[in-house]
């Protein structure tokens, strides 16, 4: 027990400074599993993980297939079902297929799968980018090439190739895409994919999906990389308390799952899990209502007043245990070149600072509060009331944000919903003044899913399901440009240091600090974990002593040790 009190006694001190810092591993077990695993399939192998967060963004490469999927790389991308591209003036775009490519019913893939389901996509395309505007038509130059046309040049294509999957004819037939706001993925379970595993029970999209899903390794997988677990499960609908309770305490219920930050101390002190942090490209994005929200959050000195009064530092070092980088607004440093951009912002930021320097910030917020409820007959005696919409998985945020509304005459109201699906239902109909409930602000989880900007700035493109603003011609022709130009053209870094300054400026969402991604995950299971909300499933292992090989026998008392934190992608 002395040790374990040194380790937490460690944890916290270094915490307060940074994120979990390396002087916590020192005297831990390393970690054995990557030693005992040798990349082959093992039958009967089965994981299960907990995904609260777009989990079919998480899962879908792992089910479905496209030209390229994502990757842990400077491009945000690579080859999947495409070998080789090429293109002319972000216009139009010639794909070489990989040969030999089955469907897992295993009909072959070719060119003529893409013309039909591009068919189906024209028809009633996904909306989150421009791309269902902008694609003209797609020919076949031979059975393994095809030629992409689009309206106008479009910087972000191949990034968009990544959610365009390919389904079987019965699939289409069946289903076809579905013209919602989020990837049409994995509407109902059978062999309709690409990818290296099989949905067999339950279904994940982005507005609808079953409380679990079963996965099985595909046996007509084509990839160079194959399945080495048998079978995954997939959770989306449990309480965090419980999950991290089963995770720690408990082996064959809970594998691998996103864990609160102040589970750090438990998941390194538990006998079966071990803790994972991986920095990240992900954002909390948190939307102020001013489509159908009260009078106060419509209003830009509430939402100033609001902005400023939450300190970044404090709840990155804090609440966050450090876990995070401070960002100006909800656009993570760590995309491609955002760094550079943020840079360039410097002395604006530095401006910003020196407003309060010689007042007090807090009284001089309230102060604008007071101002705004007299001008609206309100009793500045009586805390403004803003409502928040949120996961209970979010709680440790929405609890500070109270604490600093609290201190400007804010009473922060929490409206809990079980599950992701909730929060997107009241999002997407709030555009259109279609949400069943009356919220100010909403929280959701912008675990990123494209490795360019546009993954955090789709949200500021007005009248769109994504978004919660108004109509805006400037924000209309930020979001067209962001979509039109590419990442390393000259312009790009001064056009996105003007987007974020004026969304910054407007205080058009709340903003808070980008997170890292910490995962609690069994102690014999190998798991590499990405910079973004993607989940490869087939890089996935397990050892001889996991508890879908190793049977009845009780686990080693020997591996009931503290292992150390693993930390990856942070170079």
């Amino acid at each position: 027990m002395k040790f374990y009190r040194m380790v937490m006694v460690l944890y916290w001190m270094t915490t307060c400074v940074n994120s979990v810092m390396a002087q916590v591993n020192i005297g831990l077990m390393d970690d054995p599993a990557p030693t005992k695993v040798n990349g082959e399939f093992k039958k009967g192998s089965h994981v299960k993980l907990f995904l609260p967060y777009l989990p079919y963004i998480a899962i879908s490469h792992s089910i479905n297939a496209a030209l390229v999927r994502p990757a842990n790389n400077t491009k945000g991308w690579e080859y999947d079902l495409a070998v080789s591209h090429s293109h002319r003036d972000n216009q139009i775009f010639d794909f070489t297929l990989k040969r030999g490519v089955r469907f897992q019913d295993g009909s072959p893939f070719d060119a003529d799968s893409i013309l039909l389901n591009m068919e189906y996509f024209k028809k009633r395309p996904f909306t989150f980018t421009k791309l269902y505007q902008v694609f003209d038509r797609v020919e076949k130059i031979d059975d393994y090439k095809v030629r992409f046309f689009l309206k106008e040049p479009y910087g972000v294509f191949i990034h968009d190739a990544l959610w365009l999957h390919f389904y079987t004819k019965a699939y289409l037939e069946k289903y076809g895409w579905n013209g919602k706001s989020t990837c049409p993925n994995l509407a109902a379970p059978g062999p309709y994919g690409l990818g290296p595993y099989l949905l067999v029970e339950g279904y994940i999209e982005g507005d609808r999906s079953t409380a679990k899903a079963v996965l099985k390794a595909n046996p007509y997988y084509w990839g160079e990389v194959a399945p080495k677990v048998e079978t995954i499960t997939i959770y989306t609908s449990l309480e965090m308390e419980e999950v991290t309770n089963l995770l720690l305490h408990q082996e064959g219920e809970i594998d691998i799952s996103p864990i609160p930050f102040a589970s750090e101390v438990e998941t390194v002190l538990s006998d079966y899990a071990k803790l994972v942090v991986s920095r990240s490209t992900n954002n909390y994005a948190i939307h102020f209502n001013l489509i159908n929200g009260s009078k106060g959050i419509r209003d830009d000195q509430v939402r100033y007043a609001i902005n400023q009064s939450i300190d970044q530092e404090k709840l990155l070092n804090l609440s966050m245990l450090g876990e995070g980088t401070l960002s100006p607004t909800m656009v993570s440093p760590h995309f491609y070149k955002l760094n550079e951009a943020i840079s360039e912002l410097d002395a604006f930021f530095q401006g910003e600072k020196t407003k309060f320097k010689n007042k007090n910030k807090n009284e001089y917020l309230k102060n604008i509060i007071t101002e705004f409820q007299l001008k609206n007959a309100l009793d500045p005696q009586i805390p403004l009331e803003i409502t928040i919409l949120t996961q209970e998985s979010f709680l440790f945020l929405i609890r500070e944000l109270q604490y600093f509304l609290s201190a400007i005459n804010i009473k922060l109201v929490i409206d809990v919903v079980r599950d992701e699906r909730t929060v997107f239902k009241e999002l997407f109909t709030t555009y259109l003044s279609k949400n069943d409930k009356q919220w100010d602000i909403l929280i959701w989880a912008n675990f990123d899913w494209f490795r360019h900007p546009w993954a955090a700035f789709f949200v500021y493109r007005p009248e769109g399901a994504w978004s919660t603003l108004p109509h805006n011609p400037t924000l209309t022709e930020y979001t067209n440009q962001v979509l039109r130009i590419n990442a390393d053209s000259s312009d790009y870094i001064q056009l996105i240091s003007s987007f974020i300054k004026y969304v910054y400026t407007n205080n058009y969402m709340l903003f808070l600090p980008s997170p890292n991604i910490v995962y609690a995950v069994n102690k014999e299971v190998v798991f590499h974990p990405r910079t973004s909300a993607f989940v490869p499933l087939w890089e996935l292992e397990v050892t001889n002593l996991h508890w879908s090989i190793r049977g009845q026998s009780e686990y080693p008392e020997k591996l009931k040790k503290p292992f150390k934190i693993r930390y990856v992608n942070f170079k």
